[in-house]
């Protein structure tokens, strides 16, 4: 991953930052509840043993690629602290046809991941607020080659892999009237520790429609780049994923 790849979506999340006035002491908790989906992309190269594939999965191939994905985060603030738990779940599969200087080659990565985030935050003025926490990723790949004429060989491997990263951000807010407020957020993690380098950011418009209840509107991208073992043991996801995010949020 390189800095080419995180410095658009990091400058898109955090062109917003400006400070604010003093955050207002509060002595009760307040949450919010969010389901939401994304309409996700995929990009980069997947590897399991000597094998390794493209992922570029469009955004206008994901659903029919995206076999099931679930998604939903849980955030609770009280006074100038905040805490936040969000869980992703996809399983995608992408075939590939016509590889090869003779295009007789299929590659088919099957790929089922769990991403789930704990994070603390912490308000600096009404608006900014740093976070940090861990981020734990469990994928569970399938990897087909097959090699068409004059070679006529088929290549599989699976492997499933887990691991955790640290995560340090900044999360902005804007309001801009009674029922409408623009969200940005951006991180960065891994730090060799867990991936060799992982990112993240959220941006989006919330508004307000009932006392309780909202609809978020927006885009979510993350990237990581990981690497475990080598040769027939070795295992590479270095992916980019993310798109338009639509999802509704309750407030109690």
């Amino acid at each position: 991953m390189t800095a080419a790849h995180v410095r658009p979506c990091l400058a898109a999340s955090l062109a917003l930052l400006a400070a604010g006035p003093a955050v207002a002491a509060d002595d009760h908790w307040e949450h919010t509840a969010v389901l939401y989906g994304v309409g996700a992309s995929m990009e980069g190269e997947a590897g399991v043993g000597n094998l390794t594939a493209d992922v570029d999965v469009g955004f206008d191939d994901i659903l029919d690629n995206l076999e099931f994905g679930a998604m939903a985060s849980w955030r609770a603030e009280k006074g100038r602290w905040s805490v936040l738990a969000d869980l992703i779940y996809m399983r995608l599969e992408q075939k590939k046809d016509g590889l090869g200087p003779l295009g007789g080659t299929r590659a088919t990565v099957d790929a089922g991941q769990v991403i789930t985030e704990l994070d603390v935050g912490y308000a600096m003025t009404e608006r900014l607020s740093a976070y940090g926490g861990l981020r734990y990723w469990n994928l569970d790949t399938d990897l087909q080659v097959v090699v068409g004429p004059p070679v006529n060989t088929n290549l599989a491997d699976s492997t499933r892999e887990n691991w955790v990263d640290p995560v340090v951000g900044l999360r902005y807010v804007l309001p801009l009237s009674a029922n409408w407020e623009l969200v940005a957020k951006g991180d960065i993690g891994g730090f060799g520790s867990g991936s060799d380098f992982a990112w993240h950011t959220t941006a989006f418009a919330s508004w307000k429609f009932a006392e309780h209840a909202s609809l978020l509107v927006g885009f979510r991208m993350l990237g990581v780049d990981y690497e475990d073992g080598s040769g027939p043991g070795s295992f590479t996801w270095d992916v980019t994923e993310g798109g338009p995010a639509l999802g509704v949020a309750w407030q109690f």
